[in-house]
């Protein structure tokens, strides 16, 4: 074992449960916060001849981290913008992937809301009640969301916070009638 390597060890190693808290503060899921504990611990290991030893070998291990997570969230972006499904998608290429509607499940619960409920939700852009529907009533994850209407996870987060205030709006004076909320002055 060389001495670089008896130094990382020795240096860096102790900062792993530090890494994973901040990881899981990054990403917000555990599974990726491990991966990028791995990727930043290698990234770190390879380069550990350029930390300075006597510096705060956490900062620099974090330092690499955060980078490794904005290389890696551009490089997420970049993959999104360059797939736009519905462009790509022609007459003489016919989508045969399985093609996943929010609105299908909203459906089948939607018995359970009254008419102002249900009319608020259909009032909510398409784009914006998908994920309503999918995060708030069928309890699936920001990453699962993700996944299956091929979107950032950015993207999610911001259109399900658009679209809670949008219902919020609308249902405001039917809150106030039921007395959930007070008349605003």
């Amino acid at each position: 074992m060389s001495e670089l390597t008896k130094r990382f060890e020795s240096e860096a190693l102790c900062h792993k449960e530090a890494l994973m808290n901040h990881a899981l503060r990054l990403t917000h899921n555990e599974r990726d916060a491990e991966d990028l504990v791995q990727d930043t611990l290698i990234r770190a290991c390879r380069h550990f001849d350029k930390y300075e030893a006597g510096t705060n070998c956490k900062a620099w291990l974090c330092r690499i981290m955060t980078n490794e997570f904005i290389t890696q969230y551009r490089h997420n972006q970049r993959e999104f913008a360059c797939v736009d499904r519905r462009e790509e998608l022609d007459e003489n290429h016919p989508d045969t992937s399985e093609t996943y509607y929010p609105d299908d499940a909203f459906a089948e619960t939607s018995e359970d809301f009254g008419d102002e409920v249900t009319s608020a939700l259909h009032c909510v852009p398409d784009d914006f009640r998908a994920i309503v529907v999918m995060a708030d009533l069928q309890d699936q994850s920001y990453r699962e969301i993700s996944e299956k209407l091929e979107i950032p996870i950015g993207t999610v987060m911001s259109r399900l916070f658009r679209g809670r205030q949008m219902l919020r709006k609308k249902l405001h004076d039917y809150a106030v009638s039921l007395g959930i909320v007070r008349q605003s002055v």
